[in-house]
């Protein structure tokens, strides 16, 4: 029986995708909802795409769901303020939809020093497990400071590892063995070997599907 990744690579379309597609738009509406009723804006942002990086013990996807924020052309140095407040908007958006499906981390990308989602100078992300994710969004009495005063406590000199208070960001679009559901397509993943992880391009999500106007 072919692999989950073999199926979402192939022709055919999983339920497993439809599934994750369903998610990221439930989780992209509620980004742009939450963003509608703050005073915050940004550029542009979404939830981009749904990496699938593994399967687990009974053959289920494990996920790295990803929203992005464009900060603006002018940016060079974000404001880490600023670039918190949109952590956690994201946090809350994504942690319903994704809920009950095996996530990684929860990956929040931040390009900045050029135009629009995908075509920036810079692209940084903060990476969330999953627990404290849950907790944020769940716990009245953990807010965004205690959130944020985790992540960078536990955050270490690995990008690669939730949490992570801002790292480089992955580009999903290089990683070897893994999936990229975007809205209604998922994407072949294979990269040589030393790739570039910084690709503003690819980072988010293939061909830069999914997000929109905020």
């Amino acid at each position: 029986m072919p692999s989950l990744l073999e199926r979402l690579l192939g022709s055919e379309t999983p339920e497993e995708q439809v599934d994750l597609e369903s998610r990221q738009s439930d989780a992209d509406d509620a980004l742009h909802e939450a963003l509608d009723r703050s005073a915050r804006s940004v550029e542009d942002c979404g939830v981009t795409g749904v990496a699938v990086v593994n399967e687990g013990p009974n053959g289920e996807p494990v996920v790295v769901p990803i929203a992005r924020f464009s900060l603006g052309e002018s940016v060079e140095e974000p404001d880490m303020d600023r670039v918190w407040d949109l952590v956690g908007l994201a946090a809350d958006a994504m942690q319903a939809p994704f809920d009950d499906v095996f996530v990684r981390h929860y990956d929040v990308q931040f390009t900045f020093d050029g135009d629009e989602l995908f075509e920036a100078e810079e692209c940084r992300r903060v990476l969330l497990t999953d627990d404290l994710v849950d907790r944020f969004a769940t716990d009245a009495g953990f807010g965004l400071a205690d959130l944020r005063r985790a992540v960078e406590d536990a955050d270490d000199i690995d990008d690669e590892v939730a949490p992570v208070a801002w790292g480089d960001a992955e580009d999903y679009s290089r990683t070897s063995n893994a999936a990229l559901v975007t809205g209604g397509s998922a994407a072949a993943m294979a990269a040589a070997a030393g790739a570039s992880g910084a690709s503003c391009a690819g980072a988010g999500a293939a061909g830069g599907a999914g997000g929109g106007a905020c």
